[in-house]
């Protein structure tokens, strides 16, 4: 499915490197087939969105909205969504999210990230700070995307 999936609006990575460098800046190494994903669609907003996120025993309706760019000048940049030390993004000013590296958003400002101790993909609100399960992969996040 992976290979298969429509994305819109790609923003062509500006360096083989910039993925790497910022997997040192944040001590995590990305999944291979997540990689493989930003190397194609960097930045990018899938046509498919819809996914199922999981808190407790409510199940959810949820949007990607696109992924953020690792270029450092686009607008949605995974450089200004992921500062460690709290100087940035008021999701984490407490340390709380040390565990999760944010890779995509919905269109109101939640995250969808990396579970960096397992590399399973949960969902964020940026407003209660719940850590909703989302898929084990990333390639079962992207092949559970529906359009509605």
């Amino acid at each position: 499915m992976l290979a298969n999936m429509e994305w819109l609006y790609v923003s062509q990575l500006k360096s083989s490197d910039v993925v790497s460098e910022y997997e040192s800046l944040v001590g995590y190494c990305f999944p291979n087939d997540f990689k493989d994903c930003v190397n194609v669609n960097n930045g990018a907003h899938p046509k498919l969105k819809v996914f199922i996120s999981t808190f407790g025993k409510k199940r959810r309706k949820r949007v990607l909205n696109n992924l953020f760019s690792f270029n450092k000048d686009d607008p949605s940049t995974i450089w200004k969504y992921n500062d460690w030390n709290g100087r940035s993004r008021d999701w984490n000013m407490n340390g709380e999210m040390t565990n999760y590296i944010a890779f995509a958003k919905d269109p109101f400002g939640n995250l969808i990230c990396f579970d960096k101790t397992d590399d399973k993909i949960v969902f964020v609100n940026h407003e209660t700070l719940n850590i909703e399960f989302v898929a084990n992969s990333f390639t079962e996040f992207i092949e559970s995307l529906r359009k509605s």
